[in-house]
């Protein structure tokens, strides 16, 4: 690869993060939605994650609010990994974030960091 094609690459790349970071903001402001045609395809790859070993929320009837849990195998429990949230956004962003990270390995909370 030329240095040329290497800078395009960069380039794209760059292009690409500051793309995502733009729709993260986009999300973080709406995390219920409505979701457009391009967020939704940021989300998409989330929510297509084979279901053991993925993030989800977990109603908590007895204290309310949702907890963060990871899904195990088919008939297997949950995995709690913590956190409460009163807000249903507030916990659907926290598990975007857990999604996003475990997928892209950075969390998208400091993204204007």
């Amino acid at each position: 690869m030329s240095a040329s094609n290497t800078d395009d690459a960069t380039s794209d790349a760059a292009q690409a993060r500051a793309r995502q970071r733009v729709l993260i903001r986009r999300l973080r402001e709406r995390p219920m939605g409505p979701y457009d045609a391009e967020l939704q395809a940021l989300l998409l790859p989330l929510r297509n994650v084979p279901a053991a070993g993925k993030h989800a929320l977990m109603r908590l009837p007895t204290r309310g609010g949702w907890t963060l849990v990871r899904l195990g195998g088919r008939g297997l429990p949950v995995d709690i990994v913590g956190g409460h949230w009163t807000s249903r956004a507030d916990a659907e962003w926290a598990v975007f974030r857990a999604r996003w990270q475990a997928l892209h390995g950075w969390d998208p909370e400091g993204i204007d960091g």
